[in-house]
């Protein structure tokens, strides 16, 4: 069944799935990112995505680029949403529920945000525009990941006074 945009609106359609398809995945890379680790993965996953945010809008008339490349940057984007959920569950085994609970008070209202904000930039400019828009928000993510990977890779003196030995339940972030 065709709608008022036709192809336009299948191909829209398949973009979705391929997408869908490669965000899928992060369940079964989960694993993956566990053995390299979890905050090296996040930054480099970051790192990733801003060229790929970037990249995508430039061969929305490239068909089969398109479709090669929305998968990798589902995929990009499942490791980067389930990864910093992941680090933020096992900050405090107490306070689990209080912090994911903030991060979905967080997330949320930012999805639902950014979309707002973004549509004039999309129905005015088109897709490329948001993808450059969005490609341009992604260092403010990756900024303090690799901030943090770093300050982690740091010995521990460096960073501060050696403190007492942390006990089962306590806050680990």
């Amino acid at each position: 069944m065709r709608d008022h945009f036709g192809a336009r609106s299948s191909l829209t359609g398949v973009m979705i799935l391929l997408y869908g398809l490669g965000f899928a995945t992060s369940f079964t890379i989960g694993r993956w990112a566990d053995g390299l680790g979890k905050e090296r993965v996040r930054t480099a996953v970051l790192a990733e995505l801003v060229p790929a945010l970037a990249g995508v809008p430039l061969v929305t008339e490239r068909t089969a680029l398109l479709v090669i490349c929305l998968v990798p940057w589902g995929v990009l984007h499942s490791l980067a949403v389930t990864l910093l959920s992941t680090l933020l569950s096992e900050c405090s085994e107490r306070h689990r529920g209080t912090v994911l609970a903030f991060y979905s008070l967080a997330s949320n209202p930012t999805v639902a945000l950014g979309a707002a904000l973004l549509a004039p930039l999309f129905t005015s400019h088109g897709f490329t525009a948001v993808g450059w828009a969005c490609a341009a928000i992604t260092p403010l993510a990756f900024g303090p990941s690799a901030w943090m990977y770093l300050r982690d890779k740091r010995p521990r003196s460096a960073i501060s006074p050696p403190t007492r030995r942390r006990s089962k339940g306590d806050d680990t972030c």
